[in-house]
């Protein structure tokens, strides 16, 4: 999945705990349509704002499964300085919902997992060409396996190990029970 340019709130550090729900947030648009409302919650958020042509209130409510998962996408913003951005990814970059913004890697590792687990979404990667991967996917591109095949020989094919070929007890299809009285003398 493609997404678009940096996000509007990608400006701004903030963060929103994943611990203390319902949480709320307000940021600007770049258009002059007003600010955007969302509250965020386990069953997913409420976004409001208002519509660029006619300025009427729109609230949107989107369950979590209108999300594909939560996404962390790095900006470079000076030579040693990267800006991380953590959201629930959609599939209109307009109802993505910002989570987490700023410079603090290990907190934004640990809150992505653990929003990930929170909402069970999968954790996504956006790379630098705007491309979501999943973790996994990202993972498969940077470590590629080097080891190689094992050598089967030809000769080897048709024999199998002794232990390997043991017959194993069949059925005959009826079971023999036997049944008698005890003619041992006791006194």
């Amino acid at each position: 999945m493609a997404t678009g340019a940096q996000p509007v709130w990608a400006g701004h550090e903030f963060r929103l705990d994943p611990a203390k729900l319902p949480q709320k947030l307000v940021y600007a648009t770049r258009n002059a349509a007003g600010d955007v409302d969302i509250t965020v919650n386990q069953n997913g958020c409420v976004l409001k704002r208002q519509l660029d042509v006619s300025g009427l209130p729109l609230n949107i409510a989107l369950p979590v499964n209108a999300f594909s998962g939560v996404a962390a996408r790095a900006m470079y913003t000076g030579p040693e300085n990267v800006l991380v951005t953590l959201e629930l990814m959609h599939h209109d970059p307009e109802l993505c919902v910002p989570l987490f913004v700023g410079h603090d890697l290990e907190g934004i590792a640990r809150d992505w997992q653990t929003w990930s687990d929170l909402l069970g979404l999968p954790m996504l990667i956006v790379d630098e060409d705007g491309v979501t991967r999943t973790l996994d996917e990202s993972a498969r591109n940077v470590i590629k396996d080097k080891s190689h095949a094992r050598r089967h020989h030809a000769m080897f094919t048709e024999r199998r190990p002794r232990f390997l070929a043991r017959r194993r007890m069949g059925t005959l299809g009826c079971r023999m029970v036997l049944d008698g009285v005890e003619i041992i003398a006791r006194d």
